[in-house]
């Protein structure tokens, strides 16, 4: 059976004004900049501290506050987003820290708009400080939020539809791999809760495919993983969805320390990757996810967890649509 992406598929990519996107990107980017005075002092990357400097942190938490409302931005963030600027400095709490997984969706957003060239390999992060450069927001100035949003008030995004559509196609290889490696991990949880029927929403199993945000209907697939992953990564190669294959699964490139920066790239297979890497290239996959499925309006709300309930964007995953 071959496999294609089909041109219904692409008709059925709408995206929303690109309006409400600078809107959507200019509160991320102001609460991604508290985040990053919050996160500098909660990993000690401040150095010593004085008062002097205590002082500076605490006007700049202020006018990243004061930017939100004076560009009458508000409406448009999230209650949360509301309330982590409007928490005093060093008030943030665990859950608010979990915020800087949005960077990604935040990256997706920009290269949409037009305002990042291409969008890196799904093992590598945007350029943060490019990201905020892009927009030219200064939340010490919040006519600068008016500034950027206005350039999109009469102009939508000029990416090609085929663009769009491999952009969705690549997001969505990713993330499924990420979700199949959950699974191959829970596999035999899976498997046990099956054979005994258990359904107690408060199960250490539960918890975990909530928190990893794995759609109901994709368990159901867990026993089937190590015969599935290589089969999917053929295919995406195939397709071009991921650059290489190594060991019959995605590829993943490495540096190697005191390695020529002018030499070929080391692959790994996504599987051999520890629990840090696995759990931070998930977290790209989920994020850019996110950004595409809001932006093409297939969740309402921006809210990480809402893509728990989101198998993929296209109709019918562009993996799985068969050509007869």
């Amino acid at each position: 059976m071959a496999f294609r992406t089909s041109t219904i598929l692409r008709q059925e990519l709408r995206l929303r004004p690109a309006v409400e996107l600078a809107l959507r990107s200019s509160c991320l980017q102001l609460v991604l900049a508290r985040w990053g005075l919050e996160t500098a002092v909660l990993m000690g990357l401040s150095g010593d501290q004085t008062a002097n400097d205590d002082d500076r942190k605490v006007r700049a938490v202020e006018a990243i506050t004061s930017a939100l409302y004076e560009s009458k931005l508000d409406s448009h963030a999230t209650q949360a987003e509301r309330d982590m600027l409007e928490k005093p400095y060093r008030a943030w709490e665990y859950k608010d820290y979990v915020y800087g997984d949005h960077w990604e969706s935040f990256g997706v957003l920009q290269w949409i708009l037009g305002r990042q060239p291409t969008i890196p390999a799904y093992y590598s992060n945007f350029d943060r400080a490019r990201l905020f450069q892009s927009t030219g927001i200064m939340p010490a100035d919040p006519s600068t939020v008016n500034v950027f949003v206005s350039q999109f008030k009469s102009q939508q995004p000029q990416h090609s539809a085929d663009t769009l559509q491999r952009e969705v196609d690549i997001a969505e290889a990713w993330v499924w791999r990420a979700r199949a490696q959950v699974l191959l991990g829970l596999r035999k949880d899976i498997g046990s809760a099956a054979i005994s029927s258990q359904t107690d929403s408060d199960s250490p199993l539960e918890a975990a495919l909530r928190d990893k945000h794995i759609p109901s209907s994709l368990r159901k697939l867990a026993t089937d993983m190590p015969k599935t992953i290589p089969l999917a990564a053929k295919r995406a190669h195939a397709k071009g969805l991921v650059e290489a294959l190594e060991g019959g699964d995605f590829a993943i490139a490495v540096e190697l320390k005191g390695g020529d920066s002018n030499s070929k790239p080391v692959y790994v297979p996504y599987a051999n990757l520890d629990k840090e890497h696995l759990d931070a290239i998930r977290k790209i996959a989920e994020s850019r996810f996110l950004g595409f499925a809001w932006a093409l309006e297939k969740v309402g709300d921006w809210d990480i967890d809402r893509i728990g309930e989101l198998v993929s964007i296209n109709p019918i995953s562009s993996l799985w649509t068969p050509n007869a």
